[in-house]
């Protein structure tokens, strides 16, 4: 079966106003044009898709049925040529972003204030995701963009490119009342014997503080688990344990919890903003994604 998409345009125009000359007029085409198109769909299809007589034209019954499909498969194309339309424009188009909760709270809604300021038409799809979530959604394309960390070029995956965006030192999170809370810094093996509150396996930054204490000669004994930074956070001020977290300068409230600068072997990572090499991005996420370098290349300095 050979149906062309004219001829579904015709038949439903035609179907609509139940008139050849009127259906041809919608059309700026010849009346002429209009009956072969149909005449050829009706061949093609087997069946007659309108009854005829000398004053008008209705749909037969195979008419009603098969314009049921016609008018999803047009709305298909609209939406088809609408997507291609917004992949295209850099001004109004949408940005599919991903990024882990970690950088949610603080980062990402500062970069997006900042480039809606320049661009206040550009729309974005957000995806909270774990690392390794977001790295598969890329792939698959349901994402564009994504924020990784920790970020390291020379580590990202085979056909992955992407640029950094700025680098943070992590904090030891302890609760008001803890004796060390009145020093600015401290050693991490001084928190050997305190239970910990990290994330849940499989998030990067609980990696990044099991090495860290490694490297200072313990294995943190870990109370609790939890997926967000406010959620660990929540639990440290209830008394239940420590942490080590990005800074709460960016992140939230203090209220009932005390940061302490790192000293032996300050916990650091940076965070980068990564996407498929083959030329996936769309406008509006190339103009994002050059943005957010730009801004990471000040960040960084």
């Amino acid at each position: 079966m050979d149906l062309e998409l004219r001829q579904l345009q015709y038949f439903h125009t035609v179907a609509q106003l139940e008139h050849m000359t009127q259906a041809a007029r919608r059309l700026m085409v010849a009346q002429s044009a209009v009956s072969r198109q149909i005449r050829l769909l009706e061949e093609e299809l087997g069946g007659p898709l309108f009854i005829r007589d000398q004053h008008r034209i209705r749909l037969s019954g195979f008419g009603r049925r098969f314009l049921v499909h016609t008018e999803r498969i047009l709305r298909a194309v609209d939406l088809a040529m609408a997507e291609a339309q917004e992949f295209r424009n850099a001004e109004t188009g949408l940005v599919r972003l991903g990024f882990p909760h970690s950088v949610g709270v603080h980062y990402i809604p500062e970069l997006l204030r900042a480039f809606r300021a320049a661009w206040p038409q550009v729309r974005f799809d957000l995806s909270q995701l774990r690392v390794r979530d977001l790295i598969e959604q890329l792939r698959t394309g349901d994402i564009e963009l994504g924020v990784v960390t920790p970020w390291d070029e020379a580590l990202l995956p085979a056909g992955f490119t992407g640029v950094p965006l700025y680098e943070e030192t992590m904090v030891a999170v302890i609760p008001v009342d803890h004796p060390l809370c009145s020093k600015p810094s401290i050693a991490l093996r001084d928190l050997r014997d305190e239970p910990f509150i990290l994330f849940k396996p499989g998030y990067t930054l609980r990696q990044m503080v099991l090495d860290a204490c490694m490297a200072a000669g313990f294995v943190p004994k870990i109370a609790l688990e939890a997926e967000e930074t406010d959620t660990i956070r929540a639990f440290v001020r209830a008394g239940f344990g420590v942490s080590v977290l990005p800074p709460a300068a960016m992140s939230g409230s203090l209220d009932g919890l005390c940061e302490c600068r790192v000293t032996d072997g300050p916990v650091q990572r940076t965070v980068g903003l990564t996407w498929l090499a083959s030329g996936s991005l769309s406008a509006a996420g190339q103009r994002f994604a050059q943005f957010a370098a730009a801004r990471g290349r000040q960040d960084l300095r």
